[in-house]
């Protein structure tokens, strides 16, 4: 949440008594410019008589951000908007006696060290070690890095200090191969997961911003051509719902081996495997084949377009945050591999 100088917000941290707490905190630390961090604990009984309680404890951070921290936004923001990764590292907590100061922070982008940094040398050089694999899990996090007295000569005993790594990562694009019934609802899915729109067909009469008014691009053409114009990269979840096994085909042999987030594709559990047969012969290794969340979705019972872009939406999100609900895939896979590895005819 940011807070401007006259009390105005932008952005949450859960709204009620909490983040009243917070901002009276803030308004502090842009007069006397000391950041802190503010334990708002949400853990009271839970009666008629209480505010809302959430049933935890929760540690932000509270920074001034009109100094230096200006010029990181805006190396934040540039990095953004050339769809890189950017990572701020901040100091949010350290023991007494570390020569570090609360608040330190410095950017990282595509990996590299770009801006900023910590008084400690020992400190930065452990936490840029750390900033790729942080910034290949596409998960914010805190971290905490222990020192021994024996490690720094300015030290005198052990101690902690709490590093918070602040991902901005490019936005998502969905990428809806096909511009059939299915995909109609797909597309208003992903924009409502806050995905970038593209949607792909060689129909004009289905590819239109008619039908997908909240499409950002639309893309006549075939499928092939379309893909190798396209930029692949982790930030692309690419969901092939075409009118025909032949387009399925043509469009994986482009992608398999791409470094996409996600790689979904309709059909049934024949029509899946008939696709990876084809592949498999070309020369198509096993195990970008088994990447492919085939039948696309979560396992839930669909039946009209709604429910199945409901389904694959809810498996996009799996695929970006993480989380333990079950694949369609995830049940058939084993099938595949075995049928593929003895080289069956069918399913």
């Amino acid at each position: 949440m940011l807070i401007r100088p006259d009390g105005g917000t932008d952005g949450t941290v859960g709204g009620g008594c909490g983040e009243a707490e917070v901002w009276r905190a803030a308004l502090e630390v842009l007069q006397d410019e000391q950041p802190r961090m503010v334990v708002v604990d949400l853990t009271n009984e839970i009666a008629m008589t209480s505010d809302g309680v959430c049933g935890g404890i929760i540690d932000i951070f509270v920074e001034p951000w009109h100094n230096n921290g200006t010029d990181l936004a805006a190396g934040v923001l540039e990095a953004v908007r050339a769809r890189r990764a950017a990572m701020t590292a901040t100091v949010v907590s350290r023991s007494r006696g570390l020569p570090v100061a609360l608040g330190e922070k410095l950017l990282v982008v595509d990996g590299h060290h770009q801006a900023g940094g910590f008084s400690w040398d020992q400190l930065q050089g452990r936490v840029l070690a750390d900033a790729q694999s942080v910034i290949a899990s596409g998960n914010s996090e805190a971290r905490t890095y222990r020192f021994e007295a024996e490690d720094d000569a300015r030290i005198a005993a052990a101690g902690q200090v709490g590093v918070y790594f602040d991902l901005a990562l490019p936005r998502p694009t969905l990428v809806v191969l096909g511009a059939g019934h299915v995909a109609v609802p797909i597309a208003q899915v992903g924009r409502l997961l806050d995905f970038e729109v593209v949607v792909i067909d060689d129909r004009p009469s289905f590819a239109n911003a008619e039908r997908f008014p909240d499409a950002d691009r639309i893309i006549v053409d075939d499928f092939s051509t379309a893909l190798d114009n396209l930029e692949i990269t982790p930030s692309t979840y690419l969901v092939l719902v075409t009118r025909a096994h032949t387009h399925d085909v043509h469009a994986l042999r482009k992608v398999i081996r791409k470094p996409a987030g996600y790689i979904g594709m309709i059909g049934s559990r024949r029509r899946v495997y008939a696709v990876f047969k084809l592949l498999r012969e070309e020369g198509v290794p096993l195990e970008d084949l088994m990447r492919v969340h085939a039948p696309i979705g979560l396992d839930l019972k669909t039946e009209t377009p709604g429910e199945i872009a409901v389904s694959v939406g809810a498996e996009l999100l799996k695929a970006r945050r993480g989380g333990g609900a079950q694949s369609i895939s995830e049940i058939l896979r084993p099938q595949y591999r075995y049928s593929l590895t003895k080289g069956d005819q069918d399913i």
